[in-house]
C-alpha cells in the first residue's frame, strides 16, 4: 500500500488521504450551498411585500430612523426592492458576480459584500441629498463592486488571452459607466428600462465599486494571509 506523509510529518495511507480530502471538499460544498440558501432567503423574506404591490419600507435605510435607533436598516435595506422587475434585476447581477468569488475563504466573501455595501451607503449619504428624504434600497452598488473585483481576480488566475480581455473589457465598462453616473447623476439607459426602479442613486453604483475594489486592494495586493 502507498503511502503519504501527512502535515505533522506521520505516516497516513494515501487512501486514507484521499478520503479526508473529499469529505473536505463535500464540507465546503455543502456549506457553500447553505450560504446560498441562506442569502436567497434574506432576499425573500424582505421583500415579501411586493407580493401585495408594495416593498418594505421598515427595511430601507432612512437616516431619520436610523438616528431613531432601528440601526437594522444599515444591514438589512441592500436586500430590499422597490418593484418585481428592480428584484429581478440587482438579484441576477449579485449572484452572477458572487458565485464567481466561491474560492475565496467565507470572511473575505463577506467583508467584499460589507465595503461594497458600505461604500454604496457612504457615497449616497455625502452626493446624493435624495437619500434624505426617499431613503436607499437595492442591490445595485454591491452588484456593480463584486462585478469589479470578480474581472480582477479573473485578470489575475487566467491565462487564456480571450478570456483575460473580457475580464479587461468588463471591468472598463464597470468603471466608465459608475464614472458617467456620478457626472450626470442617472443610471445609465435609465429611460429604456423595463419595469420600475424607484428613485435611483447612480451615485451609489460608484461607491459600490470603490468599497469592494478597498477590499480587494486590502486582501491581494498586500498579501495578507487567508482566513
Amino acid at each position: 500500500m502507498q503511502h503519504c506523509l501527512s502535515r505533522n510529518g506521520s505516516i497516513v495511507p494515501s487512501r486514507v488521504g484521499r478520503v479526508l480530502r473529499a469529505l473536505d471538499h463535500s464540507l465546503h460544498r455543502i456549506l457553500w450551498r447553505i450560504e446560498l440558501v441562506a442569502i436567497a432567503a434574506i432576499i425573500a423574506l424582505l421583500n415579501l411585500p411586493l407580493l401585495a404591490g408594495k416593498f418594505s419600507t421598515e427595511f430601507i435605510f432612512h437616516p431619520g430612523a436610523v438616528e431613531a435607533g432601528e440601526w437594522w436598516r444599515v444591514f438589512t435595506h441592500p436586500f430590499v426592492h422597490v418593484s418585481w422587475y428592480h428584484l429581478a434585476l440587482d438579484v441576477a447581477a449579485f449572484f452572477l458576480a458572487y458565485v464567481e468569488l466561491r474560492q475565496r475563504p467565507f470572511r473575505r466573501r463577506l467583508l467584499l459584500v460589507l465595503a461594497a455595501g458600505g461604500g454604496s451607503l457612504l457615497a449616497a449619504l455625502l452626493f446624493s441629498p435624495t437619500v434624505q428624504t426617499l431613503g436607499l434600497c437595492g442591490l445595485s452598488g454591491i452588484a456593480h463592486g463584486l462585478t469589479a473585483v470578480v474581472s480582477l481576480d479573473i485578470l489575475r488566475r487566467e491565462t487564456d488571452r480571450l478570456v483575460r480581455s473580457g475580464a479587461i473589457a468588463c471591468f472598463i465598462i464597470v468603471v466608465a459607466k459608475c464614472i458617467l453616473e456620478a457626472i450626470t447623476g442617472h443610471v445609465v439607459f435609465e429611460a429604456w428600462h423595463l419595469g420600475s426602479l424607484g428613485t435611483p442613486i447612480a451615485v451609489c453604483h460608484g461607491g459600490g465599486v470603490l468599497g469592494a475594489l478597498a477590499a480587494w486592494l486590502y486582501f491581494d495586493l498586500r498579501s495578507k494571509p487567508e482566513f
